[in-house]
């Protein structure tokens, strides 16, 4: 089963048997482009000056660079965000991208605030999800890796804040907790494309488009 898997896997990653153009555009132009843009050399100077270079995973973090350049999202929400690390990239792609960054470890935010401000990033800080007074974001980024990350985050919660061309990216989706809530996004009939990409999911609403789901 884990030969056909890895095997099919190669096959998506390359765009082999992908009938929807959408899909093969992102996989060939977005997921796997090997483009090298400016940000993927100033960031981690920056990361460097901040003694926040051992934070960085330059995969994921280049992933989310491109998405939100791709999809030119204005609005982003970082659920998790952490030292601000990867919220240095979501930013870096235009200068009137606002960021709402969800944490609740005081540490982490201030290192945060310091990181990001001299990154000259637009974000603002909040400790708690509240979805009545948030309205819609063009991408949603969620870091599970914290043990407590799971417990105010639900499908029906995400919905709320997205709207139909909205994008998730939730990392990683390995481990128990995590897979099983990975699973339920795939299985759910509201959400019409999912990747996955070992480590990381990536969701698109897109209720015109039908429902599919790639390893890549």
């Amino acid at each position: 089963m884990w030969r056909f898997r890895w095997w099919f896997r190669l096959k998506q990653s390359r765009g082999y048997g992908i009938h929807s153009q959408f899909a093969f555009n992102l996989i060939t132009n977005v997921l796997y482009q090997k483009y090298n843009y400016y940000a993927f050399h100033d960031i981690p100077k920056i990361l460097r000056e901040h003694g926040l270079q051992s934070y960085g995973e330059t995969d994921f973090n280049h992933l989310s660079f491109r998405l939100v350049n791709h999809f030119k999202s204005k609005r982003i929400l970082e659920i998790n965000s952490g030292m601000g690390v990867n919220t240095c990239y979501l930013t870096s792609v235009a200068s009137d991208i606002h960021c709402t960054c969800v944490e609740k470890e005081m540490n982490s935010v201030e290192a945060a605030k310091k990181l990001l401000a001299g990154a000259g990033s637009r974000c603002e800080f909040v400790s708690a999800l509240q979805e009545d007074s948030m309205g819609s974001y063009d991408a949603i980024f969620i870091s599970l890796k914290e043990k407590e990350s799971m417990q105010y985050l639900s499908i029906d919660s995400l919905l709320q804040l997205s709207h139909d061309n909205t994008f998730w990216i939730i990392y990683p989706i390995s481990g128990d907790k995590n897979k099983h809530f990975w699973t339920d996004i795939v299985k759910d009939e509201r959400i019409n494309i999912t990747f996955d990409l070992k480590t990381t999911g990536i969701v698109l609403l897109r209720p015109s488009f039908h429902k599919m789901h790639y390893f890549v």
